[in-house]
């Protein structure tokens, strides 16, 4: 019961205390609790709070403009025209007269190699081929000399049986008058039947000759100049010893050193024409159906804009990657080097309105899109998350956590972005 009468009592003196101190009071100290709590709320404490100078910062207005989507990405030279020069028959590196960036002319010499092994075998097919050669050639003299003593020898039965005819009509009219034996003039009719007969074999067996002879010249000959290139096939062989440039150009690479021993097809230098290159890119998978040929792009290379062209893009998806071969719009526009890479700007499509900021304005913090926004009157900036879809180069685009007015801080150095708020002079 006392307990309840004096609650009562206290209840009362508050009433009159309310009373005498009038509403306008209470309001007052709403406000300041609500104030308070607002204060506490948003103000983070000071180890949260970093300071920077006005000079290493810059703010920037959200505001809407057109927006174009677009990739950037590294891209790698590489020369239109590149030779892998290789060893053929490999050896042992006796003299190096080039080195690696200079420049070579086509034929030129860049490195000799010794190989005892590889000359004495083409020094034995070199005496292989010979000796066939030879061999022909003998055998053509023999056939020329088998037929002039086949037309030898027919001109000698002409010339018996010729001599036989003769006898034999002076001898006839000696037998018919009994002066000569018969024995005698029956041998002269038998040794005209001899020659008669080997003077028709000698005939067949010239006349075939004239009709094969010519072929067989022919195959020889051309036997004969068949092994001949292959003896200059097999010298030049040898000349796979000595390392020479295919094309003008500069040699990106040569790593071999006096002394050392190179295996038959060994790679030895790359000769590169640098006066025309195309480009190469790897882009993720998920922009497939957005990089596409005869589109227009633009690279930058020691601060020159370079204007390219898509080629060709490649189907084939490799670790979730492809790769898209660029052109050049403008050939001969700057010496590179290969595999020196350059940056590319590739626009993903056409313009499109939205609320944009700098690409510079927005950093990550555990995978969350983060900007500072910045108080004026205060001088100092709130980190705040934001909702962003496309990042470019130069401007990103913002979805949700900005309206169109506010600012946004830019810093001059990298900034890591743990501080939850920087406050500046």
């Amino acid at each position: 019961m006392r307990r309840e009468k004096a609650d009562r009592m206290t209840l009362k003196n508050d009433n009159l205390w309310a009373n005498h101190v009038g509403a306008p009071s209470v309001v007052l100290a709403i406000a300041g609790a609500i104030l308070l709590g607002i204060l506490l709320y948003t103000l983070p404490t000071a180890k949260d709070a970093q300071r920077v100078a006005s000079a290493d910062v810059e703010v920037h207005p959200v505001k809407r403009g057109a927006y174009i989507d677009t990739l950037v990405t590294r891209a790698i030279a590489v020369p239109n025209e590149s030779v892998l020069i290789s060893s053929e028959r490999g050896g042992k590196v006796l003299a190096i007269y080039k080195s690696s960036s200079d420049r070579v002319k086509r034929g030129e010499v860049i490195a000799r190699l010794s190989n005892y092994d590889f000359v004495l075998q083409v020094t034995s097919r070199i005496a292989d081929a010979t000796e066939q050669i030879n061999n022909l050639r003998n055998m053509r003299m023999l056939l020329e000399r088998n037929s002039r003593d086949t037309k030898l020898e027919l001109q000698k039965s002409h010339h018996n049986l010729l001599k036989v005819t003769r006898d034999i009509t002076r001898n006839k009219r000696l037998f018919e008058q009994s002066i000569i034996e018969k024995a005698k003039y029956e041998n002269l009719l038998d040794e005209l039947k001899y020659w008669q007969k080997t003077c028709a074999i000698l005939s067949a067996h010239d006349r075939q000759q004239d009709k094969i002879l010519p072929y067989q010249y022919g195959e020889i000959d051309q036997s004969i100049r068949r092994l001949d290139k292959l003896v200059d096939l097999i010298k030049g062989g040898l000349e796979q010893l000595t390392i020479v440039s295919p094309i003008d150009g500069t040699l990106s690479l040569l790593d071999i050193k006096i002394g050392q021993q190179i295996k038959p097809g060994e790679k030895v230098a790359i000769v590169d024409n640098l006066h025309s290159y195309y480009f190469e890119a790897d882009f993720s998978e998920y922009y497939l159906d957005k990089i596409k040929p005869q589109v227009n792009v633009l690279a930058q290379a020691g601060g020159i804009d370079i204007p390219l062209i898509i080629e060709s893009v490649s189907p084939a998806v490799e670790n979730g990657k492809f790769k898209a071969k660029f052109r050049s719009r403008q050939p001969g526009q700057l010496a590179l080097k290969r595999g020196q890479s350059i940056d590319l700007r590739v626009s993903l499509g056409a313009a499109r309105e939205a609320l944009l900021v700098p690409a510079e304005a927005v950093f990550f913090n555990q995978g969350q899109a983060q900007v500072y926004v910045v108080n004026e009157h205060a001088r100092r900036a709130v980190r705040t998350p934001v909702r962003i879809k496309g990042q470019g180069a130069a401007q990103t685009e913002i979805t949700g956590g900005l309206t169109e007015g506010q600012q946004v801080l830019t810093f001059a150095d990298n900034h890591d972005g743990k501080a939850a708020i920087v406050e500046f002079d």
